[in-house]
């Protein structure tokens, strides 16, 4: 009888580990694939989200403060595009990206963040967030087919629009200066100047006059026959957009309510005048006397008439909604406009569809602490007038006769400078557009 033995041949276990072993290796390697094609979409995705931010970015100043306008849009789209990328669909502040295919939005002013972003509500960066469902090669066996990817990017102007910097004079039409012994001046420390957008051959007409400021940027041409002009005009400068305009689209100045019906409308003698609306406007008769202008909006109807008398008054607005500011000869006027508000900064606005022209009258002497907004309207300076003007003035267009003269700074200006509009010239700070985050 054969004795029975049990066989302990550990043979053939080593296949057994090597089996498992590279179904281990096999998986980590799927692994591995996946992640490294994640990492290289990301990469892919930042490239394109950097080129949309900065696209967009550029177009900020044609927005005219108006945020995700048309143009930005198309430029963001198009920086993917033009990068060999497929057509992305496009979503607009701060909306949840959903779908298949390249996603991008386009916010303006930055959002995705939230307060945690220092540049969040500021209209002048703009941020592209791209997101895309990238499938994956070997995540199907664990359940997972796609990973949904995305990158950020914010661009804004190395020096913001809005910081300032702007000119002290902006007219989006022609200017016209025959200043004989007058003329245009910066105020002492002041560094700001004039720019003209209009495009025309004859875009600055002078013959006469001396004008002295920190630049002199001009769209179109000049035609100067003998006026003094230091330093000469730059031609040719791209045109810069309205600040206020800018300023009014983001909320940072809000049009007036009529406020309170005001039954005046003839003063002939020393008194106060409260805030409110105006319906008729006011004519001051007679002379000798003062008037003071309590601090607030004073919402005018028709035109502010004043005769040979002197009208102060601090934290004031004139709102024209029709009519005009109409100083007349030997009168005094001494306004500064709020410094907090929905106004702030502004002692004079005409709405653009006001295109009633402010005359400054012949022997007038006056002194405005803020700006001067005349969207749809031109400023004349009639020959003997004097004007301080310590804010911006933004006018369709200026006249600036014999003996006349304007004294210019930004004083009066919140923070003490004037805004800045957009795109070109020297009025704008710095126009290259930088990646922020």
């Amino acid at each position: 009888m054969k004795t029975m033995r049990v066989l302990r041949d550990e043979r053939g276990n080593i296949l057994v580990l090597t089996a498992m072993s590279m179904a281990a290796l096999v998986g980590i390697m799927a692994l591995a694939i996946d992640i490294g094609n994640l990492y290289y979409t990301q990469r892919q995705l930042q490239t394109l989200a950097d080129a949309a931010a900065i696209a967009g970015a550029l177009e900020v100043t044609a927005c005219s403060g108006s945020s995700n306008c048309a143009v930005m849009q198309a430029a963001a789209k198009s920086a993917l595009t033009e990068g060999g990328s497929t057509t992305p669909t496009v979503f607009q502040q701060c909306a949840t990206a959903s779908g298949s295919g390249l996603l991008l939005t386009i916010n303006n002013s930055p959002c995705a963040l939230g307060a945690s972003d220092p540049n969040n509500g500021n209209i002048n960066y703009v941020e592209a967030v791209v997101t895309k469902n990238v499938p994956t090669y070997f995540g199907g066996y664990l359940g997972i087919s796609t990973f949904k990817i995305s990158a950020r990017a914010e661009a804004g102007a190395a020096t913001p629009v809005a910081s300032g910097n702007g000119p002290c004079i902006l007219t989006t039409g022609t200017m016209t200066l025959q200043g004989g012994t007058g003329g245009i001046t910066d105020a002492a420390g002041t560094t700001c100047g004039i720019t003209v957008d209009s495009s025309s051959s004859s875009a600055v007409s002078s013959n006469s006059g001396k004008v002295t400021v920190s630049y002199f940027d001009v769209v179109g041409k000049v035609q100067n026959s003998g006026a003094t002009i230091t330093p000469s005009p730059t031609t040719g400068v791209t045109a810069v957009a309205d600040p206020f305009l800018a300023e009014i689209n983001n909320g940072t100045l809000s049009t007036p309510a009529e406020g309170t019906t005001q039954a005046v409308s003839t003063v002939g003698g020393t008194t106060t005048l409260q805030p409110g609306y105006y319906p008729n406007g006011i004519n001051f008769n007679g002379s000798g006397y003062t008037v003071t202008l309590d601090p607030g909006v004073y919402y005018m109807g028709g035109s502010l008439n004043i005769g040979d008398i002197t009208v102060t008054g601090t934290g004031v607005t004139l709102y024209m909604a029709n009519g005009t500011l109409q100083p007349n000869s030997s009168a005094t006027v001494n306004l500064t406009a709020p410094t907090t508000g929905p106004t702030a900064g502004l002692v004079v606005w005409q709405p653009a569809s006001n295109t009633s022209g402010m005359d400054l009258d012949t022997g007038s002497n006056l002194s405005f602490g803020g700006g001067i907004y005349l969207p749809g309207a031109t400023l004349t300076l009639n020959s003997g007038s004097g004007v301080s003007a310590m804010g911006m003035i933004v006018a369709q267009s200026l006249i600036l006769d014999s003996g006349a003269s304007i004294t210019l700074s930004c004083s009066s200006m919140p923070g003490g400078v004037c805004p800045g509009g957009g795109s070109g010239g020297k009025a704008n700070g710095s126009t290259s557009i930088v990646l922020a985050e």
